[in-house]
């Protein structure tokens, strides 16, 4: 009995915007891991993943519910059975919850209320039916949403992880609110860290747990460099990434007749404007923007690579990144960084020693820095050696998500 009780307790729900998704590959890793570690994942993703043609699904992800978005008989029927059935007990306290989720649309950007609230209680009939008791959701916006009104309703625990945009770009009052709900949060830079211990003034414990990085698949094997030398990027094609930044500092290095072909991998909406900015520039032959690649894709790119520059910014909106885990990829397969003093980057970028930190929006600098690298392989080498190492004692997968699991069932 007290195995069963054990096993019981191993099981875990993870609420997730969109699954699978190719910005997102971290999410899945973490739960491979944790199925690996023992634990029994059940995800609810409110959204299909709209790239899973480029993603592998390797078992055992024991079982992937997607709310529905549409009203279909069955779902409403379903939908009114599981909250009718939730009135039944405790029926006063379950309709003032319901009440106060109607009245909370002012503080979430519901597409539509009814709609959000059937999802609501059809996810809660789902949880009952899973026997799942204890959800982690990732992102501070909707997943932890989700998981703030379960709560409510079933009185489940949930902790959630935050990452970027999520804490900064919404609002404060309503993040802070989640966290004092919240059993813990868990964030991915110690930047993010302070900003939310200012907000959980109650006590809810805020931990730093770094996005881990397979050291299995981006190890350096065989380099396999180009006869001029590469820069790459990868990343969504946004604001934020500070790829026009790049652009301007790539234009610098061809006047100043540096070797070099820069490779930016990626998707997003600013694909057209960064296409016709690199024309505008005369950079035709020497930046390519081949799109979306897979994770085993990018394990090329990297390898032929001589150095990985993302120049990271805050957006006038707040928008920022945390740590991309393209950056802690590049890292571990030895390759020198370049990137900008932003957010939580210099935690994982040491300047001078993993590669080298820049002002951000700053072209001239990010030039000066790609061209110190491109013209000295040597430093650059031993960049890469540091930074690998730096990965394996800082942000191996294994490791991080053990220390997320410690928290999740302590």
């Amino acid at each position: 009995m007290r195995r069963q009780r054990q096993h019981a307790a191993r099981k875990l729900g993870y609420f997730l915007s969109g699954f699978p998704r190719l910005s997102e590959t971290f999410v899945l890793n973490e739960i491979l891991e944790l199925e690996r570690l023992g634990t029994r994942v059940a995800i609810f993703s409110l959204k299909r993943g709209a790239e899973p043609h480029l993603i592998k699904l390797p078992l055992p992800v024991s079982q992937v519910v997607y709310v529905p978005q549409t009203l279909r008989p069955g779902f409403v029927l379903q939908a009114i059975v599981a909250g009718l059935s939730l009135l039944l007990v405790a029926p006063l306290r379950r309709a003032r919850v319901m009440v106060r989720f109607f009245l909370s649309g002012k503080k979430e950007r519901y597409y539509s209320l009814p709609m959000s609230a059937l999802r609501w209680l059809w996810l809660c009939g789902q949880l009952r039916a899973y026997g799942i008791e204890r959800v982690h959701a990732h992102f501070a916006h909707d997943p932890s949403t989700m998981a703030y009104w379960i709560k409510q309703m079933l009185g489940c625990t949930y902790s959630f992880t935050a990452h970027a945009k999520d804490i900064y770009c919404y609002s404060s009052a309503w993040l802070k609110e989640k966290i004092h709900e919240a059993r813990f949060v868990v964030t991915c830079t110690e930047y993010n860290k302070q900003f939310l211990l200012h907000l959980s003034q109650n006590g809810t414990p805020v931990h730093c747990i770094y996005h881990g990085v397979d050291v299995r698949r981006f190890t350096p094997r065989a380099r396999k460099p180009m006869a001029t030398p590469w820069i790459l990027s990868v990343g969504r094609l946004v604001e934020k990434k500070g790829f026009s930044t790049l652009l301007q500092a790539c234009a610098l290095l061809q006047a100043r007749r540096v070797p070099f072909t820069c490779q930016i991998v990626g998707d997003g909406p600013l694909f057209g404007v960064l296409r016709k900015e690199l024309e505008k520039l005369g950079l035709q032959g020497k930046v390519q923007l081949p799109g979306k690649k897979t994770q085993d894709e990018l394990v090329e790119y990297y390898q032929r690579a001589a150095l990985f520059v993302l120049p990271c910014c805050v957006t006038e909106d707040g928008d920022r990144d945390g740590i991309p885990n393209v950056v802690l990829e590049a890292m571990a397969m030895e390759l020198p960084v370049v990137t900008t003093r932003i957010s939580g980057l210099p935690e994982a970028v040491a300047h001078g020693s993993t590669g080298l930190l820049v002002q951000e929006k700053n072209s001239r600098e990010l030039a000066d820095a790609m061209e110190t690298l491109i013209r000295d392989p040597a430093l650059a080498a031993q960049m890469g050696r540091a930074g690998r190492q730096r990965i394996l004692e800082r942000y191996e997968l294994k490791r991080n998500v053990q220390s997320l699991k410690d928290h999740l069932f302590s």
